[in-house]
């Protein structure tokens, strides 16, 4: 009886350090990505490959780009998400980039995104990384 009482105890402590570690990490993403919403002067104006390059502990698992048919600007901004939830999960942290105007098409990234299901993937990556950044902002 003593043991199947020191077996339950470990169970329920592990389960416990487990759903309190799980917790602990939305807290951090969030704070993660602030770090860079803080420190966003360092990025304005600069390429995303430089964000990109500064995210060594967490990258973007999912994004979703806003087209408009505006020819001044048809990728104003684009929200990525750490996580692999659905991309318009709510309460998940959001990390918005506002882009700077350019007359690149949009039509790799609106296939891209369809054909990945919204996945930051190397396509996605790629064509992105040479856009510059206008804004960033960050919010759950």
């Amino acid at each position: 009886m003593k043991i199947l009482l020191n077996i339950f105890g470990i169970t329920f402590f592990l389960f416990l350090n487990t759903a309190l570690n799980a917790q602990k990490t939305v807290s951090d993403t969030l704070a993660y990505a602030k770090k860079f919403e803080t420190n966003k002067q360092k990025y304005i104006g600069k390429p995303f490959s430089l964000l990109l390059k500064d995210m060594t502990q967490l990258q973007f698992k999912k994004a979703k780009s806003d087209i408009k048919e505006d020819q001044e600007n048809t990728l104003p901004s684009t929200i990525f998400r750490f996580s692999d939830k659905e991309v318009n999960s709510p309460n998940e942290v959001s990390f918005i980039i506002k882009w700077k105007a350019d007359n690149l098409p949009v039509t790799p990234i609106e296939f891209f995104e369809q054909e990945h299901n919204y996945r930051f993937m190397i396509n996605e990556r790629n064509f992105f990384e040479k856009k510059i950044i206008k804004d960033i902002v960050v919010y759950k």
